[in-house]
């Protein structure tokens, strides 16, 4: 019960947050068995959430022990049947005094407590410096021995560190056996914690040990199933994601007999599979100018009347980077990615959208009529989100603040975070639990007084008035953010048509810039994509006989890449 309420619970935060969701290969997730299901993590507590709201189902992940401690995410986690492991670094402690000198093989500090804080095994962590330093001897207060990974990035000087304790995870790891041995669904993230960069992280072996032990200690036929989660501008409000299911797939006889007699090889094979594959659903990017340049190359190359389905439109896009990374060092494929980030950076400067300037065509009375009716539209939303706006003025400050500094905080104490925007929508959204409730009751007691203050009724109509506008605040609240979507959408239309007429000249410049630009991306697919996705004629997702240019401007539609630009928030 208390799981079917945590779903209930999860499916509503997701669907209010995002504006699209779109979920690809439901149909994969096997309907029973043992599955070990795992997927990138590039939104702390949205991507569970996420993946719960859309499993056929029972799933239980493997949490951060840190997180499932905290009030509310602990609650949640618990409800959800998480189970939770300890994450060494969630339990580094500051060390005394300062590291001195390295000499290869001894690290020496000076005013430090070795032999208090330390044992062996644990390992100690410098900042600016990744590789592992292992302690396997402690020699006194002031000097161990040390095993480092990469001796040569091992540069020592009145440095301050931390010790990270070893931590023993053979019980969690027997509990997860255990429960895949009962058929259960276990979810785990295997880059081990939240980011947002646009490539995976380094993955962690525990996924391995899970699939691989409970294979081996009992018979068990595990399926891994990769789920990727690709954001599109996730850490903003309204935002959209598409969730991708893949193909589940087991392990070889062979593998489990390999790991038997050589754990540490068998572990690498299967942690280079599940690479693999979770690539295979996620979008992955050298940088995020690489994969605004990507998707709008994307876009270019879409007929303007073509509709892909979600899936197709994610594959599109994959193949699209495939591209980049396979055919990276030819000079053409730079050159007009390189003129796709000149385009993008004129449409900044302009402070135009490339939807805009598909659409260019000076017609007046038609003009006339489409801003004049975005402009009734967009004041009818306006007037009924308006009220909203202003008592939810307090709540969003408060979320902003909140969220800023816990973007602040995680990404002060992380080495693979960008911006910190991987925390900003889960603590958005864990504070408004709190936030929003206390917000209703306050603007309840407000209603109530108004009431009684100024007599507006008698008392028995002021007591059922009163309930009333307790059960329909959060349903007002969820037609506002219905009602601020058309007001955003109907203001840009506005926007755009206005700036037409404003920018006429720079919009036709950049309007044969534009055609240059998708006819060099046709040609580039057409020159190499079968050296980049095999039988690739045959495998088209868009035909060749579509890809025809349109004779007249007034056959534009701009609605294929006015979407995937609204994804970059461009």
């Amino acid at each position: 019960m208390a799981y079917e309420f945590a779903k209930l619970f999860s499916k509503v935060v997701t669907h209010t947050f995002f504006r699209d969701i779109e979920v690809i290969g439901q149909e994969n997730i096997p309907k029973d068995g043992p599955i070990l299901l795992y997927g990138n993590h590039n939104n702390q507590f949205i991507d569970p959430l996420l993946i719960i709201s859309n499993m056929t189902r029972k799933i239980n992940f493997i949490a951060a022990a840190k997180s499932m401690r905290k009030p509310i995410i602990g609650d949640i986690g618990k409800a959800l049947g998480g189970i939770p492991v300890e994450r060494p670094q969630d339990l580094a402690k500051i060390g005394s005094g300062i590291l001195k000198k390295y000499d290869g093989t001894y690290l020496f500090a000076e005013n430090s407590q070795f032999t208090k804080q330390c044992q062996i095994h644990d390992s100690i962590l410098i900042q600016g410096i990744d590789t592992i330093i292992l302690i396997v001897e402690i020699i006194s207060d002031t000097k161990i021995k040390v095993q480092c990974e990469d001796p040569s990035q091992l540069h020592v000087k009145d440095n301050k560190y931390k010790i990270q304790p070893k931590v023993d995870q053979s019980m969690m790891f027997e509990q997860v056996w255990l429960a895949l041995k009962q058929g259960k669904c276990i979810g785990i993230f295997p880059e081990g914690g939240s980011h947002d960069n646009t490539t995976l992280l380094p993955l962690k072996p525990g996924i391995c040990i899970m699939a691989l032990g409970a294979s081996q200690k009992y018979q068990t036929k595990v399926k891994l199933q990769p789920v990727g989660l690709n954001y599109f501008k996730g850490h903003k409000f309204r935002s959209k994601v598409i969730v991708e299911f893949g193909v589940p797939y087991e392990i070889s006889q062979q593998l489990i007999d390999t790991y038997a007699i050589n754990k540490r090889q068998a572990i690498s094979k299967l942690l280079l599979e599940i690479e693999q594959q979770l690539k295979s659903v996620t979008i992955q990017a050298p940088s995020y100018s690489h994969l605004s340049a990507v998707i709008i190359g994307r876009s270019l190359y879409l007929p303007d009347r073509t509709r892909l389905s979600p899936q197709d439109l994610l594959q599109l896009t994959k193949r699209f980077l495939q591209a980049f990374y396979k055919l990276k060092e030819h000079p053409e494929v730079n050159q007009v990615l390189t003129e796709i980030k000149l385009y993008n950076y004129k449409l900044k400067a302009l402070g135009v959208r490339d939807w805009e300037v598909m659409r260019m065509q000076k017609r007046i009375y038609l003009d006339l009529q489409i801003i004049g009716f975005n402009i009734f539209m967009t004041i009818l939303c306006l007037l009924f989100a308006f009220p909203g706006y202003i008592m939810t003025i307090p709540i969003t400050i408060i979320l902003n603040m909140y969220a800023e500094k816990e973007r602040k905080s995680a990404l002060a104490g992380s080495k693979v975070k960008i911006s910190g925007k991987d925390v900003v929508a889960s603590f958005k959204v864990l504070a408004s639990i709190i936030i929003v409730p206390i917000s209703v009751f306050i603007y309840t007691v407000l209603f109530y007084l108004w009431l009684t203050v100024y007599k507006i009724v008698d008392e028995e109509l002021t007591f059922r008035y009163t309930i009333i506008f307790l059960l329909m605040w959060p349903i007002y609240i969820t037609a506002m953010i219905r009602s601020n979507d058309g007001l955003i959408r109907h203001a840009r239309k506005v926007n755009s048509q206005i700036l037409f007429y404003l920018y006429e000249n720079k919009y036709r410049k950049l309007k044969i810039q534009r055609e240059e630009l998708q006819n060099k991306i046709r040609r580039l697919v057409d020159a190499f994509g079968e050296e980049v996705i095999q039988d690739f004629n045959q495998n088209r997702i868009v035909q060749k006989s579509q890809l025809v240019s349109p004779k007249s401007v007034a056959e534009l539609d701009i609605q294929n890449v006015f979407e995937s630009l609204q994804e970059l928030g461009i």
